[in-house]
């Protein structure tokens, strides 16, 4: 014992290093272990409650039979204890008398959505009135009664079409959803819009009067798992469970075949799994970057603690001292360093941990890692004991290395795995947990690898870069320059120089790896979003009204209308997806990233527009509607903007008031069996009609169009193709000029740009169109009128949040919302770079230290021969400062070229699927050049230290020179 003790104390600055890496890499690896332990958590919850509504449940529809109670009590058993909630929905009732903006159809009938819905008002806030007392009172959702026009109080006449009984109630409130996004509102989808999406069907209007759902009902249940603790295991397991009743519920719950279950439980399952598996890789990177660090500074610090002692070993093994007992002194020493790092660092860490995160636990795996940690430092702390030793001679004659040989076949080794991590990144399309370890190996390592290759490289170069530097400096005058010179030429070993160039190589890394995933999430909001804001229409059309309501928003710019639709191109593949905008008014609106559209996106809708040509658009002027009959006429414009002129009739004509341009024409609906003629005046566009068969009406001589049932009034003709931007993989099935299925109509269209990609989508096949060329046609060649579908809005418009019936896509919001599993990787990463940093500088401190008392006597030798000890200060300053300088220099390129290379692959969505748009590499200069300045300031201080304690033991070192011979 008393040697051991004599032998640490003669060491102690070494054994405080490696004591110090040791406690670090523990300290960091258990902090890592169990962060990422509690970010699965949160990241498990955050993707639950962020789930969409059909992911998190199970909708059942049916009919309710002869015995609805009993069907009932079926699908509740079955799926118990989940929680159910039931609907009722009644079919066959209109509307009658006033409408409001609702629109009917063809035969003029606004149809009532007739629903009954369990605990309404748990899920849903009153906005006026109250809650119906009984079967005579009705609620309606706000959107509903905004299109009607009711409001609370009023009286609700409704009529059933099979008898033609109208009965009347009293509407006692008007409500909305508390949450937009409860699993409840998949009973009544039409609850935000108002109304079915392309049909004249308003609700819903909630009754308990059993009359509305005697004849032709339907029924619909929803079943809501407990999942407000989730984890993944949960998922898959109710997942299951439930699919599996869903199988059985026709038979036990005596549906039968009307019985259809749907539910997006698996979907969600898979995702979670998906996406923990790329958290729980992406965790591992840092930590493996962290155990390379620690372990390269580990054997650094013990191969210096075995070059200071190889006279004394050698000595030992003269005097009879076995392998084993030298490996036991080392073994004794290394335990010393090695139980208190490992009983100290996991309580520490997970005791920060809980400043943050008070749910962090100290559980086995933080344990079991600290564990393997120890192992592998034992393991660096003996090795060096352990090399087979020879004669005395052979001990202290120099250090033993491998042979070139195998050194090269290491290297070439190493490198190889980098280079094909590399190339099978380049094909990767999703994660495989391989070999059950519950992470993908290609992604954990793939970053890792290509720092240990730029190691490997760095081991073989810097030593001749550092001796040929030498060279050159050498040949200047400043003899501080010229000794440190040559002595930085002449060392034996690269450790600090590795040290440092792997430390800053792992820091920049992770810095770029951090800031790449940052930069593709927002890049990833542009995309999607494809403006500041986009508003989307969640019963698929906008009422009445709803852009004046968002042009009044505090902070609006430009409020550009827009739709969306499903593109068939060719068979046996998916159809692409149609973006409908008016190019010329979003020129200033759209946003993507300059390679998305081949520069900026106001170039390319401006070429659109160009394309289109002026609009071939009339402007509503004063004037006067003349019928012979009952009729009501709907004047349409661009962007899809309807306006009621009201119901004009024999004897009583409907005044017309000048209006805005872009009038497209007129939809007249014959409110007669006979036929109506309809004439229009004041206006100066020569019309043509088109009738419900698609054949062209022309005119009287006085104007007048005779209307049977319904028909289109059209202006001037627009050009007869329509000008379209497609993506790559869209114009594959396109030719120069071709055609496009469109709301179920051929549309002649020509190409006029191929980009990359449509902004407001993710899909590879798509197509951009301006939309006003495109309702011109549409409606002059088929009288079709789309409506809007979605808003793309510029600034930054406020109280959204009041707006009920839409879906909010801000891009800001996406782009810095929270997400639990991607922010656990960046956070982890940072910790990986300021852990690299933390070890380096221990490694390198121990290095100054050691390489000063090495040089002890050849300092004394030249202090003798008339050296000034601040030209021997000096020299080993300008020696540890060329040794950081290319270090912290081959460290740079290194990092650089493997985030550039590497960093873009590695980036996959919370689904675990490639990002559109792909990521770019992206450097984080202030970062990453600060982490390379910061280590050479450390190692210049670390060396002015030692050269000024090296230089004051001068004086002692002279008396002890030649005692040692």
């Amino acid at each position: 014992m008393a040697l051991i003790v004599r032998r640490a104390a003669a060491a102690r600055g070494l054994l405080a290093a490696a004591a110090a890496v040791m406690l670090a890499a523990v300290l960091l690896l258990a902090g890592l272990t169990a962060y990422a332990t509690v970010s699965a958590g949160a990241g498990v919850r955050a993707a639950v409650a962020a789930a969409d509504p059909a992911e998190r449940s199970v909708l059942v529809r049916g009919a309710p039979g002869a015995d609805p109670p009993a069907r009932d009590r079926g699908v509740r058993d079955a799926y118990a204890p989940a929680r159910v909630s039931a609907a009722r929905y009644g079919s066959g009732w209109a509307v009658r008398g006033a409408t409001g903006s609702a629109v009917p159809d063809s035969s003029g009938a606004v149809y009532a959505s007739m629903t009954r819905l369990d605990d309404l008002s748990r899920h849903a806030e009153l906005v006026s009135g109250r809650w119906p007392s009984g079967t005579r009172e009705v609620s309606l959702a706000q959107p509903a009664a905004a299109a009607l026009g009711l409001t609370s109080g009023t009286t609700l006449r409704l009529e059933d079409r099979r008898s033609g009984r109208v009965v009347a109630r009293r509407v006692s409130g008007i409500w909305r959803p508390r949450d937009a996004a409860d699993p409840y509102w998949l009973l009544t989808p039409d609850v935000a819009g108002g109304r079915r999406p392309q049909t004249a069907t308003y609700g819903p209007i909630v009754s308990s009067d059993p009359g509305f759902f005697a004849a032709g009902a339907s029924a619909g249940w929803l079943v809501e798992p407990d999942l407000t603790e989730p984890t993944i295991g949960l998922v898959r397991r109710t997942s299951e469970t439930l699919t599996a009743t869903g199988a059985d519920l026709p038979r036990t719950s005596g549906l039968g075949t009307s019985a259809t279950v749907t539910t997006g439980l698996p979907q969600l399952a898979d995702r979670l799994e998906r996406a923990d598996l790329v958290r729980r890789s992406t965790m591992v990177t840092p930590m493996l970057l962290i155990v390379v660090l620690g372990g390269y500074a580990l054997t650094l610090v013990a191969a210096l603690l075995a070059e200071s002692r190889r006279g004394e070993t050698a000595l030992l093994r003269a005097r009879g001292a076995s392998r084993r007992q030298l490996a036991g002194l080392a073994a004794a020493e290394g335990l010393a360093l090695v139980v208190p790092a490992a009983l100290i660092g996991p309580p520490a860490a997970t005791a920060l941990l809980r400043l943050r995160y008070p749910q962090t636990a100290l559980d086995a795996g933080v344990w079991l890692v600290t564990a393997l940690v120890a192992a592998g430092g034992m393991v660096a702390l003996t090795a060096p004991a352990l090399r087979r030793g020879g004669t005395y001679v052979a001990e202290t004659a120099g250090r033993n290395r491998l042979p070139a040989l195998r050194r090269a076949g290491l290297d070439l080794a190493v490198v190889a795995l980098a280079v094909l991590a590399w190339l099978q990144l380049r094909q990767y399309s999703a994660p495989t947990g391989a070999g059950g370890l519950g992470i993908d190996p290609l992604l954990a390592a793939a970053p890792t690898l290509g720092v240990l290759t730029g190691a490997v490289l760095a081991v073989r170069l810097l030593p001749p870069v550092a001796r040929l530097t030498a060279a050159r400096l050498g040949r200047g005058r400043a003899r501080a320059g010229l000794l440190g010179a040559w002595q930085a030429g002449r060392r034996a070993h690269a450790g600090p120089m590795v040290m440092l160039a792997l430390a800053v190589a792992a820091a920049t890394v992770s810095w770029c790896l951090a800031a790449t995933v940052q930069q593709s999430r927002a890049d990833q909001a542009v995309q999607r979003v494809g403006a500041e804001l986009r508003l989307v229409e969640a019963g698929g059309a906008a009422p009445p009204g709803r852009a004046e309501q968002l042009a009044a928003l505090p902070g609006a710019g430009a409020v550009v209308p827009a739709y969306r639709d499903g593109v068939p191109m060719t068979a046996g593949t998916d159809p692409a997806e149609l973006v409908a905008i008016d190019a010329a008014a979003a020129t200033g609106v759209v946003q993507a990233r300059r390679d998305a559209t081949g520069g900026p996106p106001g170039e390319l809708l401006a070429t659109l527009a160009a394309a289109a040509g002026p609009a071939p658009a009339a402007t509503l002027r004063a004037g006067r509607i003349s019928t012979s009959g009952p009729a009501r006429t709907i004047a349409v414009f661009t962007g899809g903007r309807r306006v009621d002129l009201g119901v004009s009739d024999r004897g009583r004509p409907v005044t017309v008031a000048a209006g805005s341009p872009g009038l497209l024409g007129f939809k007249v609906q014959s409110l007669d069996a006979a036929p109506v003629r309809w004439r229009i005046t004041g206006q100066d566009v020569r019309w043509r009609g088109l009738a419900q068969t698609g054949l062209t009406v022309q005119p009287a001589a006085d104007g007048t169009f005779e209307v049977t049932e319904a028909l289109t009034v059209t202006g001037p003709a627009p050009p007869r193709v329509v000008p379209v931007a497609v993506t790559r993989a869209a114009r594959e099935a396109l030719s120069t000029v071709g055609s496009l299925s469109i709301g179920g109509v051929a549309v002649r269209v020509t190409v006029v740009a191929t980009i990359d990609r449509v902004p407001g989508t993710t899909r590879s096949a798509a197509v951009l169109v301006d939309r006003t060329a495109l309702d011109a046609r549409l409606f002059w060649s088929f009288g079709i009128v789309r409506d809007t579908g979605e808003w793309w809005i510029g600034g930054r418009p406020t109280g959204t949040g009041g707006l009920s019936g839409l879906r909010v896509l801000d891009r800001r919001e996406l782009a810095s919302g929270a997400d639990p599993f991607g922010s656990a990787a960046r956070i982890a990463l940072f910790g990986a770079a300021l852990g690299a940093m933390l070890l380096a500088a221990a490694g390198i401190a121990a290095d100054a230290r050691a390489t000063a008392r090495h040089r002890a006597v050849e300092l004394a030798v030249l202090h003798t021969l008339g050296a000034g000890p601040r030209l021997l200060a000096r020299s080993l300053v300008v020696e540890q400062a060329l040794l950081a300088g290319l270090g912290a220099l081959a460290g740079l390129g290194v990092g650089l070229l493997v985030a550039a290379t590497m960093a873009p692959l590695l980036v996959l969505t919370p689904a675990a699927a490639r990002p559109v748009p792909d990521a770019l590499p992206q450097v984080l200069w202030g970062r990453t050049l600060g982490s390379a300045a910061l280590l050479v300031a450390v190692a210049l201080a670390v060396s002015v230290i030692t050269a000024g304690s090296a230089t004051r033991r001068l004086p002692a070192a002279r008396l002890r020179l030649g005692a040692d011979r």
